[in-house]
């Protein structure tokens, strides 16, 4: 019988590979088997890929245009790109009425704008032979948290960004979903972990009683990879210990 998770020879593009969720994320797909590109904003943030048996390009995902090239590099030398992960995203800690417009502009322009380009010059380039997205959102998406106003508002976005490519690009031939991780112990959330109060009074509101790995994202994305999730269309997937849940 056929192993529905198989993505050994699948090409995976992976946007903020540099460190973090997307790193895991591209080293995961690696070791299983897949053709594994991952960028990052510069040159030096991609330079650890070197000799790791991933290919990394330099994209600024804010610059209109910057996705294309590897896109198109990718179907050049493999034929097609068979996933897109837009992980790449920008978070921080502030009280909304202490946002500059150059700060607000810098989240969006990274978290939506970013991700909307980033799937339009994928669905152009493979529109004849459709394709599979995964956004990478936020439960901060789903529910709303203080200090996170316009976070919140970029990964919401990216919720509805991903039920409304499902529903116009189906017919294409391409899937699209969303990972809705909770609070993951990665450099974006450092902030976090400098405040060792703010740390215990999250670990305890979360039922698990602490935040995610990184790598326990990676199965989800898998999953959403391959063709386990053959029918799965248009939804966003909570990994987040329990959280929610309790957000209700």
């Amino acid at each position: 019988m056929k192993n529905l998770f198989d993505v050994s020879g699948k090409t995976i593009l992976v946007t903020g590979a540099s460190r973090g969720i997307g790193k895991v994320f591209a080293e995961g797909f690696r070791d299983s088997g897949a053709i594994v590109y991952g960028t990052g904003s510069k040159q030096e943030s991609i330079e650890w890929m070197n000799d790791s048996g991933i290919q990394g390009r330099v994209a600024d995902i804010t610059k209109p245009g910057s996705m294309t090239p590897i896109i198109d590099e990718i179907r050049s030398k493999h034929g097609r790109l068979d996933c897109l992960i837009n992980n790449a995203g920008y978070a921080t800690n502030k009280p909304a009425s202490a946002f500059k417009e150059d700060e607000i502009y810098k989240i969006i322009d990274t978290n939506f704008a970013g991700v909307f380009r980033a799937c339009q010059a994928y669905y152009k380039a493979q529109k004849k032979d459709g394709g599979n997205i995964i956004n990478i959102a936020s439960v901060l998406g789903l529910r709303g948290y203080s200090l996170s106003s316009v976070y919140c508002g970029t990964k919401g976005a990216v919720i509805q960004l991903t039920k409304a490519l499902a529903a116009e690009w189906i017919g294409a031939g391409f899937k699209v979903n969303a990972i809705c991780p909770g609070f993951i112990d990665t450099d974006m959330t450092i902030m976090l972990k400098e405040k060792p109060q703010i740390l215990e009074q999250l670990n305890s509101s979360i039922p698990l009683k602490r935040m995610g790995k990184p790598e326990e994202l990676l199965g989800t994305a898998i999953f959403l990879a391959s063709d386990a999730s053959s029918y799965i269309m248009g939804q966003s997937i909570v990994v987040d210990g329990g959280l929610i849940e309790i957000m209700r």
